[in-house]
């Protein structure tokens, strides 16, 4: 049996800024990431064994130095990674609404080893964190993606 990770991922946007129209880069929300070892990706935590999600949630938040929206979370992706190498667990994700955030509220790295940068749209990287996004903003049904891609609910049945 493979082993498999649970992550809890904060989806945290900063609003568009319309002051200036002309300016495409910035009509878009931006998303806050956590950078390790040069790498973003989102701020989140492995669930610990019989952990709720709200408290996973509530860890990151803390670590960051954010509230979180009211409960309940609301749940914005699911996204299962299959493991990559022999050593690697097979990896679910969920992206819960970690709110909005100003773009000068971390005005410091969250700690020596990481720092935070807010993403553009078009340099996200992960497609499930796009989708979050987009869940997010349109609010939409949840996405449930495999591997990055998008599943249909009747695919779920077989």
């Amino acid at each position: 049996m493979t082993e498999r990770q649970v992550w809890v991922f904060l989806l945290v946007h900063c609003p568009a800024d319309t002051r200036n129209p002309l300016d495409s880069a910035r009509l878009w929300p931006r998303v806050l990431q956590v950078v390790k070892d040069g790498v973003p990706s989102p701020p989140g935590v492995v669930l610990r064994p019989g952990e709720s999600i709200q408290r996973a949630a509530e860890r990151t938040g803390a670590a960051l130095g954010i509230a979180l929206p009211p409960p309940p979370l609301r749940l914005l992706a699911v996204d299962q990674q299959p493991a990559t190498d022999a050593g690697q667990p097979e990896e679910l994700a969920i992206f819960v609404d970690g709110g909005c955030a100003k773009e000068d509220t971390f005005t410091a790295p969250a700690c020596d080893r990481h720092g935070v940068v807010w993403t553009p749209v078009e340099d996200l990287g992960r497609v499930a964190l796009v989708y979050a996004l987009r869940t997010r903003l349109l609010a939409v049904e949840p996405a449930m993606l495999v591997e990055g891609m998008p599943i249909a609910c009747e695919d779920l049945d077989g």
